[in-house]
């Protein structure tokens, strides 16, 4: 039981130390991952962070830290080694997942939550959720922390709807030490509900789902569910990047039951992500000090966004005269945060297969037309009126995700507090004067008078 509590506390530093984007003090291009006592302090103390309030949870996660970097670890591998192999494949989405053919729902959360039809499975039937977890010898920890929130028994056990519970095994807590602070009773509950899916989800679905919501409303993103990420390779269903289903379709009353064998921790704000990777983002770190970024979006009241993040490969691609003047000069920088803010929509979280619209003007999208399906979407994004457009195509349950025409996300759905990381192979740029077009992706690098060009109006 105390083992997750712990685990919590060191999602609820990374949430609670960070508002909005967070960088470290110093970010340098190649440099390599930061300590766990290095982040910690940079969270905690640094003050490139701005105004923050912390309570007393967040003394116990520097301490913790250490214990559970093994689970960071197995998160930034995964994480660098997908872009830099969907970077080198030129993919656009991960191998064998794609949007779901018999998703029958919007991704939006329902309060009454649906029913959703019965699907043969292993295991008894008779039996709810919370019963089978119950008795379950593999999933006493897991069990006894939900016994210690009603709310979340009242869940598992309710036959009005259906849900899909993905519960970590016993050996998950293993590495979790027992001398811990016991984080608040709240964001324990947090965590449980994160581990619940809306709706039935049996393996067969997740293949063909990128993402899929859960019971834990987040306010930062208007109210609407907070997600886990699915992804399918070789070594099997893996969500969030580090939890791997290792038992699946276990049958219930209510639904299904995944075993993991990584606790599932509620995603941290989005620039505290990106700072688990400087191995990748450190030129966009690098962009964020230089412009003074993090003040700037402090400043910004957001109901969940979209970020577009350019991977270091990314900036490569303008050109060594096109960064030395981002970088480098005065007028330059000013023309740099514009294109931060730009790869910025706020307000509006465009998942893969999800879209949480807290805009004033609700935007529309095309209408499945038989198995193949493409959405169009003109974002707002921080830059005045200029928009960022995303087209996801969706051809036999598989979907591919373009920006602004040409540039590709390689890595989609970094699920995080805030809103969504997409990372793309291309810095996004507003289109020419005069007309729509952008840039190719084939031209490589591009000319100082034309960047300023497409930027000047809003600098």
């Amino acid at each position: 039981m105390a083992k997750l509590a712990a685990i919590g506390t060191l999602s609820l530093a990374a949430i609670q130390a960070a508002h909005a984007l967070v960088v470290p003090e110093t970010a340098v291009p190649n440099q390599a991952p930061l300590g766990a006592t290095d982040e910690v302090t940079a969270l905690i103390k640094g003050d490139a962070m701005g105004p923050h309030h912390l309570d007393d949870d967040i003394a116990s996660a520097e301490s913790f830290f250490n214990a559970v970097s093994s689970i960071r670890g197995h998160i930034h591998d995964d994480f660098s080694q997908a872009v830099a192999d969907l970077i080198g494949l030129g993919y656009t989405g991960d191998l064998g997942t794609g949007g779901s053919a018999d998703d029958d729902d919007d991704g939006h959360h329902h309060k009454d939550h649906h029913h959703h039809p019965k699907h043969p499975h292993d295991g008894d039937s008779s039996y709810t959720i919370y019963e089978l977890i119950s008795k379950s010898k593999y999933t006493t920890k897991f069990a006894k922390l939900v016994d210690e929130h009603p709310h979340v028994v009242d869940v598992l056990n309710s036959t009005k709807a259906n849900y899909t519970l993905f519960v970590p095994i016993d050996k998950a807590f293993e590495d979790i030490p027992e001398d811990h602070k016991k984080p608040s009773k709240e964001f324990i509950e947090s965590a449980l509900l994160y581990h619940v899916g809306l709706g039935e989800y049996p393996a067969r679905r997740i293949l063909h789902s990128y993402t899929l919501p859960t019971a834990l409303d987040e306010d930062l993103l208007g109210g609407e569910p907070q997600r886990l990420r699915a992804s399918v390779g070789l070594g099997g269903v893996k969500l969030n990047f580090y939890s791997k289903v290792v038992a699946a379709d276990i049958a219930a009353k209510n639904g299904i039951i995944h075993a993991v064998n990584h606790i599932l921790v509620p995603p941290p704000y989005v620039g505290r992500i990106i700072t688990l990777f400087p191995d990748r983002f450190s030129t966009l770190l690098l962009a964020y000090e230089k412009t003074d970024f993090v003040k700037f979006i402090h400043g910004v009241n957001l109901k969940g966004s979209t970020v577009f993040v350019p991977t270091n490969e990314a900036f490569h691609w303008l050109g060594p005269r096109a960064n030395t003047f981002l970088f480098n000069t005065d007028k330059g920088r000013e023309y740099l945060k514009a294109i931060l803010k730009y790869n910025i929509a706020p307000n509006a979280t465009l998942y893969t297969d999800a879209f949480y619209d807290e805009t004033d003007s609700k935007q529309k999208q095309n209408s499945p037309v038989h198995e193949s399906r493409i959405e169009h979407y003109d974002l707002p994004t921080l830059l005045g009126e200029a928009h960022i457009s995303v087209d996801i195509s969706r051809i036999f349950g598989f979907a591919s995700i373009k920006v602004n025409g040409f540039t590709r996300v390689v890595v989609p759905n970094g699920v995080a507090k805030n809103g969504v990381i997409q990372v793309v192979n291309r810095v996004p740029l507003p289109p020419h004067k005069g007309h729509g077009g952008h840039q190719s992706e084939n031209d490589g690098g591009i000319e100082i008078e034309d960047l300023i060009s497409r930027l000047e109006d809003w600098v």
